[in-house]
């Protein structure tokens, strides 16, 4: 699925990842662990075709990771970055955004798969008719997840999934997404109970 072969990547004369291998075969869950400045969130950016150049070999399904194959790599990808830069209002708005791309539109869920993920996540569809400045930050980063969980891609990409969430949520969070048969999953964290619950942690130094 996701194949890594000693990728270093730089910034100017900084160099944040060195030589790095690993492979994330389907259906994998693999954690990226390490203090801040690592790489974790270079990984991430990297498979998302953000990070150029780099290093080393990357690719996923086979396809060789670089600027002409991005489109075709991120078609297989869902990514969900730590901060929402979004400049958007209300929580209906950041629910679908996703769905407002072209090549998202015909992925827009029902009501029954909004109403059964927004349980799985112990939210009430209700939020939908409010304001983003009317849900607390752990109620804005689920609403955000389960709208790339219902991409239903082969990928799922996360950046500090639990940063923001109480025990009951990060539970919550945590036994979906190991539920998630034949996706991918590449997410980075500092939680320990997060990590514990991983296939796969992806010790990173700094």
């Amino acid at each position: 699925m996701i194949q890594i072969e000693n990728l270093s990547v730089s910034y100017g004369d900084e160099q944040v990842i060195s030589n790095l291998s690993f492979t994330a075969r389907k259906g994998d869950k693999v954690a990226l662990s390490g203090p801040s400045g690592s790489g974790k969130s270079s990984i991430l950016n990297l498979l998302m075709g953000f990070v150029y150049p780099y290093s080393g070999r990357v690719a996923v399904n086979g396809i060789k990771l670089n600027e002409q194959n991005i489109d075709a790599i991120r078609q297989q990808i869902s990514w969900l970055p730590q901060e929402l830069s979004l400049k958007i209002d209300t929580v209906e708005e950041l629910f679908f955004y996703p769905y407002t791309f072209r090549a998202n539109k015909h992925l827009r869920p029902s009501s029954e798969d909004v109403k059964r993920i927004f349980g799985d996540l112990l939210l009430d569809t209700s939020l939908l008719e409010k304001s983003l400045s009317e849900i607390s930050g752990g109620q804005k980063q689920r609403v955000a997840l389960a709208s790339v969980l219902l991409l239903k891609k082969d990928i799922l990409l996360l950046d500090e999934p639990t940063s923001a969430l109480d025990g009951e949520s990060r539970a919550a969070i945590i036994n979906l997404v190991k539920r998630l048969e034949g996706v991918t999953v590449i997410a980075s964290s500092h939680d320990e109970e997060w990590l514990a619950a991983m296939d796969t942690v992806i010790n990173l130094k700094s």
